[in-house]
């Protein structure tokens, strides 16, 4: 039976996947031959309906969402869609999904396809990565997505999770002789002015797909552009160091410092495809396809920063001290001594800019009746940038002399802020000092750590498929894989200022002398506190944050044009901050991968079974090229940007071979016409994060063991001979399908994971530094090293899944157009990493894993009504933040997001729709263990939604 929904489309290039969604969930499935009679069904249960006949098909264990599903919920990326199937879940960012987690483990595990081919990543934020920010890819230009929970051996290695496969359509396969699609849709954020951020956007689509030569050649095209608000109301806090509060003998954990910010900015989106099919005969067809999305997101962050309550006692004067559950939380605090905490204003601009650019020929040649051959060639790139510039305004003790020019400077004394962090939501905080006063206000600190990650895939692939008459065998498939994966890293800095205040005079002879050191300062211009008119504006806190005083934003371009120069403040790598050579390079992976598979078609007690048995061959090349330190003299001649050499480094390139097989089983056992049980079995690999295996380096010479001979030290980010993570799976479910086309499922399933990676110093005789592919200069004894490693702290994942799906036709009257679509898991693990500095002593769950999840949409369709909303749930989890690179682990709190949509279609093609995105404003919390101890709190505000569509 064909499902097609014929009024609820306002996807681009949905018509094209329509009509086929059951015939295939991706380009690995089965087809189907026999004829079936089309049924058409219209709104927003088709495409739930067309879901569920996509994954009774599978042959793998599967859950698919189509075009319809992708457009009829306000989905901004296929994140968000995602996010409802059973077992998946997302990680918001700036409010919106961006990351996907699968049974309980995160994107690290996950591997992510374009038909069939292998993405590159745009998701580097504070170091490089290989997991797929999905809110780079338009919901508009994608007509089909599935996640893969058990593998087959024709399947790209990696998803130790599961595989994320993206699709988009052939035009071949469109309804009409030309088909177009637009769709213009006005957003408004009621949450945007309380940080200064414009309230309005707009998304904006059009499609087109058309068959020519006698529908032998098709041609598709499509564009999606996104203006919306980036707006947040943020607060985070920092843990660091002890100290007894409030006298009770024992250490308490302090809540070193803390930040009050109104975050504000834009996002732009333009995604383009394009796609050219030709198919002169049954045997043959030629198809070109190609995508690319440019994101750019403006993110200026201003507000307030307390940082120093770590320091001594004696540096600052604490009253009224707070501790909860062994943390400090609040108190009374005055700053008393210039070495002690400190309040800012500070200013940041943490824009990026995202391109993903990915293009594809796949040639298929149906050689005879039973022998099929495909060839493809693929190209993927991602390029992420950030600008990380910081500023931050301090208030200042200014003597001047009788001409008005500054003489003396230092903070301001007895400044004083009462805090107190509260569960769930802002903190209460109150200044005794004026933050907007120019008259004591000055610049402290300038500086910008600009961020470039690259990524660049190539690939050629040849599948080819016999089929056969055998009494348990269907047909053999066969293929190679061969791609080389280029991940760049580029670092640099400028720095001006000192964090802490500045502190000094002007002498008798007019020389600038620190009384406090300016270690930051990269240029000719003096340390000494800068004015601030003309570059600040006052703004007050709104929403969540509307009872905190007013806040400078401060022109970080204009100011530094005005204190440097143009162009006297580019970042540069330097060998003053030497990490911005060491932590700049590349990592380059060369894999080969053979696949044999048999699909199978049998009985097994009298019970129809079909699926597929197969292996999986993959062999790896990894190379770290960086550059390392070692005794001086003896290394290359390496040059910073400000033209110093130095000859105590050397360009290293190492990494392992090594060989995975990878066998795997899917069965498929048909009851009845309505139910069926699979089981799955198979191991599975993926590489680990593009950041754990830098091979750049530095080092130190100190005094060995024997207190004579030089020992040699090296410190490292990473480690290239990092094993992969490895795992056995097991997956069973059971699927019951309605005759109107619902389905109840259950499923449970079981990984074990070999090992983890963990952070690591080894010491002078723990390990030869032959065993790990390293060397010390002659006549140096082997000393530290600190670096990461695979650990022994692996285990089970294991849980149930379990869905429902109907349409209630049996209701009288406008009720027959009620359906519900539901799902839940339970996800446990005896994996668990170090909680490192935030959580000392202490081991946290593996990051990204919850343990209850659920999602539920209804949907009701009357006529050309169509109204749907849907709920999902998340229990907490461990993370180290949205993006990739982060150390420090907190605990994200369990939270509900709810969405709805309501749309009207007319007979002339013409949609109407009006939508709402977090209708309950759900914030962002994440703690440090206990409720009070909060290391996050954001809002983002609603995101409405008012639009149009056109097809014909």
């Amino acid at each position: 039976m064909s499902l097609t929904n014929k009024r609820f489309r306002p996807a681009l290039l949905s018509a094209a996947i329509a009509a086929a969604a059951s015939a295939s969930i991706c380009s690995y499935a089965q087809e189907q031959d026999e004829a079936l009679e089309e049924v058409v069904v219209t709104g927003i249960r088709s495409s739930v309906l067309d879901s569920v006949s996509a994954k009774r098909d599978s042959d793998v264990v599967a859950e698919v969402i189509d075009a319809g599903d992708l457009a009829s919920l306000p989905d901004v990326s296929i994140a968000d869609a995602l996010g409802r199937l059973p077992g998946v879940t997302t990680v918001r960012d700036s409010g919106q999904s961006s990351q996907l987690n699968i049974r309980g483990m995160n994107g690290d595990f996950v591997q992510t396809s374009l038909n069939g081919r292998e993405q590159a990543s745009t998701s580097g934020y504070t170091a490089g990565s290989r997991w797929i920010a999905f809110d780079q890819y338009p919901s508009e230009l994608i007509t089909q997505a599935a996640v893969y929970k058990s593998p087959k051996a024709s399947l790209i290695e990696g998803g130790v999770a599961g595989t994320v496969e993206m699709k988009t359509a052939n035009p071949l396969e469109a309804q009409n002789q030309h088909n177009f699609n637009a769709n213009v849709r006005y957003s408004f954020n009621d949450a945007a002015e309380n940080v200064g951020a414009d309230e309005a956007g707009q998304r904006v689509s059009f499609s087109y797909q058309g068959k020519f030569l006698d529908d032998t050649l098709g041609v598709a095209v499509g564009y999606a552009d996104l203006s919306q608000p980036n707006n947040a109301e943020h607060m985070n806090s920092f843990v660091e160091g002890t100290r007894d509060f409030d006298g009770d003998g024992s250490e308490d954990r302090i809540i070193k410092g803390f930040q009050l910010r109104a975050e504000n900015g834009e996002d732009e989106r333009q995604g383009y495809l394009a796609s050219v099919v030709w198919q002169p005969s049954d045997a043959i067809s030629a198809q070109f396809d190609y995508f690319r999305s440019d994101f750019s997101s403006v993110d200026t962050r201003s507000g307030f920063y307390l940082e120093g309550l770590q320091r001594d006692a004696g540096t600052y004067d604490i009253q009224n001290p707070v501790v909860e559950d062994g943390i400090l939380t609040g108190g009374d605090v005055t700053l008393t001594t210039l070495a002690g905490p400190w309040i800012e204003i500070r200013q940041e601009d943490q824009s990026t800019e995202s391109l993903t650019e990915s293009f594809g020929f796949e040639f298929d040649w149906q050689i005879t009746d039973n022998f099929n051959a495909k060839m493809d060639i693929a190209h993927s790139s991602g390029e992420k940038t950030r600008l990380d510039r910081i500023a931050s305004m301090h208030a200042y003790d200014l003597t001047y002399d009788a001409d008005g020019n500054l003489q003396s400077w230092q903070e301001l004394g007895g400044q004083s802020v009462d805090f107190q962090l509260n569960a769930g939501k802002m903190p209460s905080v109150a200044f005794n000092t004026d933050y907007t006063d120019l008259s004591h206000m000055r610049l402290g600190i300038w500086e910008q750590f600009p961020h470039e990650y690259t990524d660049d895939l190539d690939s050629v692939r040849f599948d080819f498929k016999y089929d056969v008459e055998m009494p348990v065998v269907a047909s053999f498939e066969a293929g190679v894989r061969w791609s080389e994966r280029v991940f760049g890293d580029e670092r640099g800095t400028f720095r001006w200022g000192r964090r802490e205040g500045q502190n000094g005079f002007v002498d008798a002879d007019g020389n600038v002398v620190l009384n406090e050191g300016c270690e930051f300062n990269r240029s000719d211009v003096p340390c000494m506190p800068m004015e601030l008119d003309g570059f600040v504006t006052a703004h007050s806190f709104g929403g969540s944050m509307s009872g905190y005083p007013n806040y400078l934003t401060l022109d970080l371009e204009g100011i530094a044009n005005a204190v440097f120069g143009p162009g006297n403040y580019d970042a540069q790598q330097t060998w003053d901050h030497n990490w911005t050579l060491i932590e700049s390079g590349e990592l380059r992976e060369e894999v080969t991968a053979y696949y044999f598979m048999a699909n199978l078609d049998t009985e097994m007690f009298g019970i129809p079974v079909t699926g597929n048995a197969g292996v999986r061959v993959v062999e790896t090349d990894t190379k770290s090229i960086g550059i390392q330190q070692v005794r001086d003299g003896e290394g290359d001649e390496i040059i910073d940007d400000n033209g110093v050499a130095r000859y105590d480094y050397a360009h290293v390139e190492y990494g392992p071979e090594y060989t995975d097989v990878l066998p795997s089983l899917n069965l498929s056992f048909h009851i009845t016409e309505q139910d069926q049980v699979r089981f799955s079995a198979a191991k599975v690999m993926g590489r680990p994060p593009v950041f754990q295996l830098r091979g750049g380096a530095g080092s130190w010479i100190d005094t060995a063991n024997d207190g004579v001979s030089p020992r040699y030290n090296v410190w490292s980010k990473g480690n290239p001979n990092l094993d992969p993570f490895r795992a056995n799976q097991l997956d069973i479910s059971y699927e019951h399908y309605f005759e109107d086309g619902g389905a109840v499922t259950a499923a449970v399933f079981y990984k074990d994971i070999e090992s983890l990676i963990e952070t690591v110093t080894f010491f002078e005789g723990d390990i030869a530094w032959s065993e790990i592919g390293l060397e010390a200069p002659e006549g140096l004894v082997e000393g530290q090293y600190q670096t990461v490693r695979n650990n022994d702290m692996g285990g089970y994942v294991r849980g149930i899944e379990l869905a429902y799906t109907d349409t209630f036709d049996q209701l009288p009257g406008i009720f027959s157009g009620l359906g519900m679509t539901s799902s839940y898991s339970y996800t446990e693990s005896e994996t668990a990493v170090d909680g490192g500095g935030n959580f000392p002593d202490q081991l946290l769950p593996l990051p990204g894993l919850s343990k209850n999840v659920w999602s539920t949409s209804v949907f009701w369709d009357i006529g050309n009504f169509s109204t749907n909303v849907n709920a999902r749930y998340r229990d907490e989890y461990a993370f180290s933040g949205v993006a990739p690179g982060g150390s420090s682990l907190t605990m994200a709190d369990e939270y509900t997001t709810v969405d709805w949509q309501s749309s009207y279609s007319f007979d002339n093609g013409v949609d109407v729709l009006f939508q709402v995105n977090n209708l309950t404003n759900e914030p962002n919390v994440a703690t440090y263990g206990t409720p009070s101890a909060v290391a996050e709190y954001a809002e983002y505000g609603r995101q409405y939604f008012m639009g149009v569509s056109y097809q014909f």
